[in-house]
């Protein structure tokens, strides 16, 4: 049995030395149909994770300019970049610290979880895909059975979620401010360069034997059309009573008398 609702931690309460006591305070609506279930749980051990439901991130400011000295951007294409500025205008306490101060943001943890899921093309840190893992707890599958295909406990699975959502907290604020300009593209698959090559090779190579083949043919066609007739007497040439046999026979010999026609 699982149990997920949204509670506010609102002060740890008195205890002994070995154990204290926590007090969750949890709207009526998070606890609908839930109530059963969680008196059964009473007295009986648990095991509690809490995720915050906003993620706090700090932007460097130059106090001279009143300007970020460094941005997280989400481009229009879905890439996404960590720009550092230049700082041109900084000034030095007497202690030597320079005029930076770092200003505190926050995202919700909805406005995370939105932007992973929709940064198809990313590559994401840790030993996870956060959008995987994501959209199969949505679906209600089990984190255990998540968890088991990363070769990890649920716990360090759900430990490595929340990095990314740490990671990605500063990105998926400036993804908000203009997700409808923003376009994810999909992640184009891997292809093999030297499988590419290859085939290329035997192309070229079927191409080249190819050609070869046929100018052997017409080299073999062209010799035979010079081939001379065998059997025939060059030296008989211009011999139009046909005296020299084109099959090589001997014409017949003279017995002297003359044709009486």
């Amino acid at each position: 049995m699982t149990l997920e609702f949204n509670a506010t931690v609102r002060d740890k309460g008195l205890g002994n030395d070995d154990k204290k006591k926590i007090l969750l305070e949890v709207p009526i609506s998070e606890l609908k149909g839930k109530v059963e279930e969680l008196t059964q749980l009473t007295n009986k051990a648990v095991t509690i994770q809490i995720i915050p439901q906003y993620y706090r991130y700090t932007v460097p400011f130059d106090k001279s300019t009143n300007a970020p000295t460094q941005e997280y951007v989400v481009n229009n294409d879905g890439t996404i970049n960590f720009v550092k500025k230049e700082q041109t205008q900084l000034e030095v306490d007497d202690q030597g610290n320079i005029d930076i101060e770092n200003r505190p943001f926050e995202v919700t943890k909805d406005i995370v979880d939105e932007f992973i899921r929709a940064a198809r093309s990313l590559e994401f840190p840790g030993n996870i895909n956060p959008r995987s893992v994501l959209i199969r707890l949505e679906d209600g599958e089990p984190a255990e059975d998540v968890a088991e295909d990363y070769e990890m406990s649920a716990i360090t699975m759900l430990n490595e979620l929340e990095k990314a959502r740490e990671y990605y907290a500063p990105y998926a604020a400036a993804w908000d401010k203009k997700r409808n300009e923003v376009i994810f593209l999909e992640k184009e698959p891997e292809t093999d360069d030297s499988d590419a090559s290859e085939e290329a090779s035997e192309d070229i190579s079927s191409r080249v034997n190819n050609e070869s083949q046929t100018e052997e043919n017409l080299s073999e066609v062209e010799s035979d059309a010079h081939e001379e007739i065998p059997g025939i007497d060059e030296e008989a040439d211009g011999d139009l009573l046909g005296q020299s046999d084109p099959y090589g026979n001997e014409p017949p010999e003279d017995d002297g008398e003359e044709d009486p026609y």
